[in-house]
């Protein structure tokens, strides 16, 4: 059975959110500047077509009609992400530990998964130190609970 949720705890999803937050913000500017170069090629091109026999006339705003459409998509779907990130980033202001379980949905957890390591290293790494001699990254990350599957009843 596949599971629904995923549990993980809080600091290592809220610190993975941080960086798939930011990642799809910059994935968001670079969709708008996209659309927004396309948007005055559009233009310019609709201006270049008048000449041109109507079929050809026809072929070209359908082409670019393709293009706005696959770029309003892609848009779409970096704001869709950048949504999901930012709520489940003010979701965890509520969570009282951060080592407390937290879950998210499947899907969210295959966006987050690949941020979860590289985004944990450094956290791990400035809490050994401040703890002092002797304890390792290692040490603390073992304080964490590793994620795991909640399966639907």
């Amino acid at each position: 059975m596949i599971p629904r949720t995923i549990s993980l705890p809080a600091l290592p999803a809220l610190v993975a959110g941080r960086a798939l937050r930011h990642d799809a913000a910059a994935a968001a500017r670079r969709s708008l500047e996209e659309a927004q170069r396309l948007l005055v090629s559009y233009d310019v091109t609709l201006s270049m077509i008048d000449g041109l026999p109507n079929h050809a006339q026809g072929l070209v705003a359908q082409a670019l009609q393709r293009r706005l459409t696959a770029a309003n998509r892609l848009a779409q779907a970096c704001q869709n992400r950048l949504d999901d990130a930012a709520w489940f980033c003010r979701s965890l202001d509520r969570v009282s530990s951060p080592v407390a379980m937290v879950e998210v949905s499947s899907a969210f957890f295959e966006m987050l998964s690949p941020y979860l390591d590289d985004a944990m290293e450094p956290v791990l790494k400035t809490i050994s130190r401040r703890v002092g001699p002797g304890c390792s990254a290692d040490q603390v990350e073992a304080l964490f609970p590793r994620p795991k599957p909640s399966l639907a009843a």
